[in-house]
């Protein structure tokens, strides 16, 4: 499939996590900026996470890190992108011989994202197919076509070391796993106990499948065999409970848990005991989360756009807003957390933003 790239300019958003402050520094622009314009001022893009914040030293002190916009991809190239776009060439490159055309491609609907290494997965939904995008050559392929494998839109993504894709089918109730070239190797599913998976994360250690259910309002964990062999949480208003899971990942504390409803988020202990909530009214429709090592804990809000990060349960900064500019969102529907990036699906913005953890923060 013949596709091109189109890398927005790099610029350093910093905020320090624990007060929400923000630093701004100019960098070199790169290739292709032909949406985004301006600078962003503090007012736009990052806001305190509460009165009386921290001076910057001393907040970056407290939290242990920060975060710093990167770039925003909204596509790739197939063939070599030395030599221009739309045309054919009669060239050699080291993995084809003769004509290879190279056209320009967007993203259009990203909804989920994955990476491994220098590799970011992206699931995008209007085009139907899992795509991946190498940071390094700024190249893309398809790796799967999502059209009648899967009942309707893929509400999440885990890519394993490996490069085994596990994507969950919502309407389909059920994991799928595929192998790095896109080969159905396994289903994981349950009719009586898993209805509508909206979130999928593998123990690496154990090859244990943990998926969150949206409306038996659970988190089902399935061996390497795809056999089901334990629960997490029940539906319900109380501490280990939920109304609506929205998403789930995995961390230094055990199993976070996201809802629309209710305790809006939940920490679980790797037995399933409840271990403590995240902080009550900070968020409003959480839909997706990522962790780092750390446990700063990276939510995002569908109501207001935002990131929304806390440390211990506590929020300690807010990230982001409506809008179409470096660190602001329309419709994040997925993050993920690699090698000290935090990828952002930033879907109706038809691109993944990228954002880089100091090495405190990863």
């Amino acid at each position: 499939m013949p596709l091109s790239a189109s890398r927005i300019h790099r610029i350093a958003l910093a905020f320090a996590l624990g007060g929400g402050v923000l630093a701004l520094s100019g960098c070199a622009m790169l290739r292709d900026a032909p949406e985004e314009t301006g600078a962003v001022s503090p007012s736009t893009s990052t806001t305190p996470a509460s009165a009386g914040a921290a001076t910057p030293s001393a907040a970056a002190g407290q939290a242990g890190g920060s975060l710093f916009y990167m770039e925003s991809i909204t596509g790739g190239a197939v063939g070599n992108r030395i030599f221009g776009t739309g045309e054919l060439r009669d060239i050699t490159t080291g993995d084809t011989e003769g004509l290879v055309q190279v056209t320009d491609f967007r993203f259009r609907r990203p909804v989920a994202v994955a990476a491994r290494d220098h590799d970011l997965y992206v699931v995008d939904a209007d085009r139907e197919e899992v795509l991946v995008y190498d940071r390094f050559s700024a190249r893309v392929q398809s790796v799967l076509q999502l059209r009648g494998l899967v009942a309707g839109d893929v509400a999440d993504i885990y890519v394993g070391p490996d490069r085994s894709i596990y994507l969950a089918d919502t309407l389909g109730s059920r994991v799928l796993q595929f192998n790095r070239n896109g080969k159905l190797v396994r289903t994981y599913e349950d009719r009586l106990n898993l209805a509508r998976p909206v979130a999928v994360s593998v123990d690496e250690n154990t090859g244990d499948v943990y998926v969150a259910d949206g409306v038996l309002d659970h988190v089902v964990v399935f061996n390497r065999a795809g056999k089901l062999w334990r629960a997490l949480g029940s539906r319900g208003e109380g501490d280990g409970e939920f109304l609506n899971i929205t998403s789930m990942a995995r961390g230094p504390d055990g199993v976070y848990v996201v809802a629309r409803l209710g305790h809006r988020g939940q920490v679980l202990a790797d037995n399933g005991a409840h271990a403590y909530n995240l902080e009550a009214n900070a968020i409003v429709f959480p839909n997706s989360v990522a962790v780092d090592v750390t446990n700063h804990v990276y939510v995002t809000d569908f109501f207001d756009n935002a990131i929304k990060v806390f440390k211990q349960g506590k929020l300690v900064a807010t990230v982001g807003g409506t809008g179409s500019g470096p660190g602001r969102f329309k419709g994040i529907s997925d993050v993920w957390l690699e090698s000290g990036f935090l990828y952002v699906a930033d879907s109706l913005n038809g691109r993944v933003q990228v954002f880089r953890l100091t090495a405190a923060g990863q």
